[in-house]
């Protein structure tokens, strides 16, 4: 150390040369950073999708989901797997844990797959490589000219390829448009008139769809490329395929039924409605990001490729109206962060100047503040932690000076001991050495203490993990500042005589504090009575405190679930959908509403088309009506939609609803599984925990989340008829799949573009039970069979959606929480699903999950490394002291630091989460590193001093004012946070609140407390 501080003042110069490097390269690095709103809390996952168009919940779950689960099971690192089967469609989500590779993860899950031989022909395949919360960007296509179907080809093959050549997109899903398909609609009686059976037709379809390659053919010096040119063009060439030619005559397709441009059966709707537009059916686009890319340039891209667009890369009248986009949310709490930083900052160098009473000695200590920033940049960019809200937003200014203010205060102080000498380097230096190793080791200590957070998992280790890289790489880089530059610069400031200004009012608050000093120091057993009260008290605050994970991450806007009456038709959804908007936009913070009806265009989501996702916009909270929040509006927004019929609404956040949806399996805060294999029993068990939980204060947007059995029109097939008359069960399968349901036999390509052909049986020939179990079958010998003579067509109810988890199935209730904290709630709740639902233990299991979850692991896990950290903490104290009493004297103040934090918390309505828990852990570094001060300076003028007393008290006077200031500067370094209010700003107002207000107890412990505790100990050892 002596080293380092002779070659910091020596070579000044140098070391000032080497910092502008450094910021040289901070700058560089910032711009290279990945800046996000909220760091990405998801799990590594991954989704198994396979279609089988047409197939019911139950044969999806019993011929799909559950032999692909059975490949998937046992799957190296998998946490949880979870499957949900409905109406042709399979969707398997494998969670992973912490670090597992996305990349390793997807490719063992290929592996498994390709083992895996599925009926139907059905194809399992894997989700784009993105995040939960990887929708970065939503836009709708409006024009005054063209019909949904023109601008859905223009989405699938202008929009979407332009958007997809951006470098980090990861894929942009299509919702709410019309796939074009060139559809030929059968007439049954012209196929009876002219003997065809179904699959004649199909075949005859293919085989006049072709092209063929001859090779080569050599003419002279030329070679001809030989081609063979069948494919289908158009609606004419296909109604100009023969099927066959009867006594030479041909039979075209046009002849037995009727060609034209149709769509594929619609799966979903799209509506929008802000103050300047209505639409009940649109086209969204959903931009999604691919995982691990920097949101921030890929946005950029997305821009570009957008603003082409609308310059001329569209027809006239077309344009893209962007509605949600990732970089508003960004920018907004980017602009929290840096207003709370800058207030921080200016209320840090103001109090600099009030107690060192020199405006450049502030300065010197304030440029502690973006050397050390700039330091953290660029360990960020080498190690890939982006920028954030949390990872910027809990940078302490005032923590991070404090080595750089004990520092130029001892300097100071060498000044004003000798106001009218020339200061010699050597006695500089040594002034300097007395303090570098204090802070050196309360830094260390203060980085310690952020270690907890390394020990975290999943979603919380997301969460603060970038935040405990970002201050300590901070803190190391004030360290740098404060060890090699501020020594220099200081002697370059103070080296010559000149008068100082001396604070008057701190003088005299020293005098009083050196006063009461004495007092306290001759009965120095009074302390602890106080002590022991404040212990009490803290512990008192700790039980009474509200428990939760994670304050809510507000996104600035509103993202609804929103359930409709089981079986309701596509149609009516959309009427119910435009009734929704209208209802809603009458709020005037509201600032659009979006809804999607059923499934999007490909049809990878699993809901029905009584099922809606809706997205809110909101104007910016400083143009709300004042002393509004955004709960004040959900609960305006709950009863206005508790007083529609038909309409049950759950709230949440975009990003935050695709995250729970991966963690818990539902789009909630909480969930209650319950586990069974009997459908109407486990149904009715979650149908009475429903009923209980909506008795317990606290518990919103209750809901079962998988719809309850719907209609279904079922064809049975009789073996026994089928065998009868000489057919096979394909041939019943066939007429229902093509004929009623409708089936892609062919393509056609035009240009580009490619076109499905379809074949089907007229609307009329199958619209009623009856029609379709008059459809005729052929067999060998050429006779028809009615369907209902070889198979029973009857109306019933069937499952809509079966969802399962690690193999069993099970039924979710879902909800929020309003007004209550997850520890009460949960108390209450489970003893009363214990004493009211009555269920079968041996074949139903209920349990919780979600943010139930995530508490436990967090606090679990923090019981654990909390004490090993401050294990640590005692090592760095016992090696900086050598003395183990002393060590454990400083440790003591933690305890009695934690009922300032506790105080505030109960006093502003807090809760006790993982975002104030850590608050604790950087207080409990900051108390100690004043105590490391104090204590330093003690065993210094014990040397100097005979008189134990004396000495301690003059110790404790002259350390009132740095540790006074480092108190002050923490606390007010992050008071904007603690009173902030906008987007952003609930992950930092707990973490803020604990460190303020328990640093102002715990600096009245130390200042107060540790000078007679130490009293007390080192009499004994004297």
């Amino acid at each position: 150390m002596k080293q380092l501080i002779d070659t910091a003042i020596h070579k000044r110069w140098l070391m000032a040369t080497l910092f502008a490097l450094l910021a040289a390269g901070g700058w560089y690095s910032w711009q290279q950073l990945a800046v996000e709103a909220y760091p990405d809390i998801a799990d590594v996952t991954s989704q198994v999708v396979t279609q089988v168009p047409g197939l019911a919940a139950e044969e999806v779950e019993q011929q799909i989901t559950i032999p692909l689960e059975r490949a998937l099971n046992g799957m190296p690192g998998m946490h949880v797997m979870r499957s949900r089967s409905t109406f042709g469609l399979s969707m398997i989500t494998l969670v992973f844990d912490d670090g597992v590779d996305d990349y390793w993860a997807r490719q063992r899950i290929k592996e498994r797959l390709g083992d895996v031989t599925l009926p139907y022909g059905a194809q399992p395949g894997l989700d784009p490589l993105t995040s939960p919360i990887g929708e970065i960007y939503r836009y709708i296509i409006e024009s005054d000219q063209m019909d949904l179907r023109a601008l859905t080809d223009l989405q699938n093959w202008v929009i979407i390829p332009r958007i997809k050549q951006v470098t980090g997109v990861a894929d942009v899903t299509n919702f709410g448009g019309i796939t074009t398909q060139y559809q030929v609609e059968l007439d049954p009686q012209k196929l009876e008139q002219y003997h065809l059976p179904l699959h004649t037709v199909t075949e005859a379809i293919n085989n006049n769809n072709s092209n063929s390659g001859g090779s080569v053919l050599e003419r002279g010096d030329l070679g001809y490329v030989v081609r063979g040119i069948g494919l289908l063009k158009s609606l004419d060439d296909i109604g100009r395929t023969v099927i066959q030619s009867p006594g030479g005559v041909p039979l075209f397709l046009q002849d037995v039924g009727h060609l034209r441009y149709g769509n594929l059966e619609r799966k979903g709707v799209l509506g929008f409605t802000d103050h300047q537009r209505h639409y009940s059916e649109s086209i969204e686009g959903i931009v999604l990001l691919l995982k691990g890319q920097n949101p921030s340039k890929v946005l950029e891209g997305v821009h570009k490729a957008v603003d082409e667009l609308n310059n001329g890369g569209l027809p006239p009248g077309v344009k893209i109206h962007t509605f949600l986009d990732r970089t508003a949310l960004v920018n907004t709490t980017l602009n929290t962060v840096s207003h709370t930083l800058l207030e921080g900052m200016a209320l840090v160098v103001l109090v600099l100047i009030i107690f060192l009473g020199s405006w450049r000695a502030a300065l010197l200590v304030a440029v502690t503040i973006p050397l050390s920033l700039l330091f953290a940049f660029i360990l960020m960019h080498f190690t890939h932690i982006p920028a954030n809200l949390l990872s910027l937003g809990a940078v302490d200014f005032g923590i991070i000076v404090d080595g750089a203010i004990v520092m130029i205060e001892t300097m100071l102080r060498q000044r004003e001991d000798h106001p009218m000498e020339m200061l010699e380097e050597r006695s500089f230096a040594q002034k300097a050495r007395s303090v570098a190793r204090p802070v050196f080791f309360a830094t260390l200590i203060i980085i310690t203490a952020y270690l907890p957070l390394f020990a975290f998992e999943r979603v919380e280790k997301k969460l603060f993990t970038p935040m405990a890289f970002t201050v300590g790489y901070a803190l190391l880089g004030a360290l740098a500042v404060a060890l090699l530059l501020i020594p220099g610069m200081a002697y370059m400031l103070y080296r010559k005589p000149q008068k100082l200004y001396h604070n008057r009012w701190l003088e005299k608050l020293t005098d009083g504090y050196q006063q009461r000093m004495q007092r306290v120091m001759e009965r120095p057993r009074q302390i602890w009575a106080p002590l022991a009260l404040i212990l009490a008290a803290a512990v008192g605050l700790t039980v009474m405190v509200g428990k939760d994970f994670l304050p809510p991450l507000d996104e600035g806007s509103i993202w609804l679930q929103v359930q409709l009456p089981p079986g309701v038709s596509l149609a009516k959804a959309r009427e119910m959908a435009d009734t929704l908007r209208q209802r809603t936009m009458q709020h005037p913070e509201v600032t659009y509403m979006m809804t999607q009806t059923g499934r999007n265009d490909d049809g990878t989501d699993p809901f029905t088309p009584s099922h809606y996702e809706c997205s809110i916009g909101l104007l910016p909270y400083k143009e709300w009506p004042s002393g509004k929040t955004k709960q004040d509006l959900i609960r305006e927004l709950s009863a206005d939609y508790a007083a529609m019929p038909g309409y049950t609404v759950g709230f949440s956040q975009p990003m935050i609803d695709g995250v729970m949806d991966k963690i818990a399996g539902a789009h909630s805060e909480l969930v209650v599984k319950v586990y069974g294999k009997d459908f109407a029993e486990t149904r009715r068990t979650a149908e009475s925990v429903m009923a209980t939980l909506a008795t317990v204060p606290g518990a919103a947007d209750l809901a079962i989340d998988q719809e309850p059995p719907l209609p279904q029109l079922q064809i049975q097939a009789d073996r026994a008829a089928i065998a009868r008359y000489g057919l096979n069960i394909g041939d019943v399968a066939e007429l229902v799949e093509v004929a009623v349901g409708g089936k892609a036999v062919a393509q056609v390509f035009t240009g580009d573009r490619v076109y499905d052909i379809s074949c089907r049986y007229q609307e009329e020939a199958r619209n009623t039970p009856e029609k379709i179990g008059n459809l005729m079958l052929t067999n060998g010998d050429g006779v028809k069979i009615p369907l209902s003579q070889v198979a029973k067509v009857q109306l019933a109810t069937g499952e809509s959606t079966i969802t399962r988890e690690m193999g069993r199935r099970h039924l979710t209730v879902r909800l929020n929480l309003r007004g209550t904290d997850l520890t009460t709630f949960l108390r209450t709740a489970q003893q009363r699903i214990d004493q009211q639902v009555k269920y079968n233990k041996d074949n139903i299991t209920i349990a919780w999950g979600g943010q139930f979850e995530n508490r436990n692991r967090a606090y679990s896990r923090l019981a654990i490394i909390v004490p090993v950290a401050l294990g640590l903490m005692f090592i760095w104290l016992y090696a900086a002291f050598g003395i183990a009493r002393q060590a454990a004297l400083i440790l003591s103040v933690v305890p009695l630091a934690l009922f300032g934090g506790m105080l505030a918390l109960n006093i502003r309505g807090m809760t006790l989460n993982v975002s104030s828990a850590v608050g604790f852990i950087a207080l409990f570094g900051v108390a100690i590193q004043n105590g490391v001060l104090m204590v330093s300076q003690m065993n210094l003028l014990r040397q100097e001093i005979p008189s134990l007393k004396d000495a301690v008290i003059q110790a404790a006077r002259d350390r009132f004012r740095p540790v006074l200031m480092t108190a002050t500067v923490a606390m007010l370094g992050l008071l904007p946070a603690s009173l902030a209010t906008g987007i952003g700003s609930d992950v930092q107002r707990p973490l803020a609140t604990v460190i303020v207000y328990g640093l102002l107890c715990s600096t009245l412990i130390t200042l107060f407390a540790l000078p007679a505790l130490y009293y007390l100990t080192e009499r004994k050892t004297k």
